[in-house]
């Protein structure tokens, strides 16, 4: 009887995931048009000096913004065609697509993290994903490569925080 409990519990929990699986939509592929804008910002109760930062494609022409503290314009960097493959590569490796129509609030939260992400390619191809302590899947993987990434444009003495 005991074994029978077992092998009906296993089936059913079976059955389960694999009707959930089947009602997963397919994750939308990152599109072959150039990425032309992505803008990642973060915010939490700690002072970070560069506040939040963007890619555009523009014209032709590639730069990253960032917006450091206690500064009104942008500080620009011009960016290489491999510097922009890359980050179409973290799109595509973390799965950013699938991040699109995120909105997660954890309630109750008095003093968490904020998080906003977009971009777009030249397709017309836009995600949009922003979240007050609640993430997306690899939510922590991919914003600290995609950090890292932009911030080794910074000369050394305009990273510290």
């Amino acid at each position: 009887m005991k074994k029978h409990a077992v092998l009906l519990c296993f089936l059913v929990g079976a059955s389960i995931m694999l009707y959930g699986c089947q009602q997963t939509p397919p994750m939308r592929p990152v599109p072959e048009a150039a990425l032309t804008y992505l803008s990642f910002n973060e915010s939490s109760s700690y002072f970070k000096r560069v506040q939040n930062y963007e890619f555009r494609l523009e014209e032709g022409k590639a730069n990253a913004f960032f917006w450091l503290a206690n500064e009104e314009e942008p500080y620009a960097v011009p960016v290489d065609q491999e510097w922009m493959n890359t980050l179409t590569g973290f799109i595509r490796q973390y799965g950013l697509m699938g991040w699109d129509g995120f909105s997660g609030s954890a309630s109750g939260l008095l003093d968490g993290t904020r998080f906003e992400m977009d971009f777009s390619f030249a397709d017309g191809t836009a995600v949009h994903a922003s979240g007050y302590g609640k993430f997306p899947n690899s939510y922590g993987e991919a914003s600290s490569v995609i950090d890292v990434h932009f911030m080794q444009l910074l000369p050394e003495e305009m990273r510290d925080w």
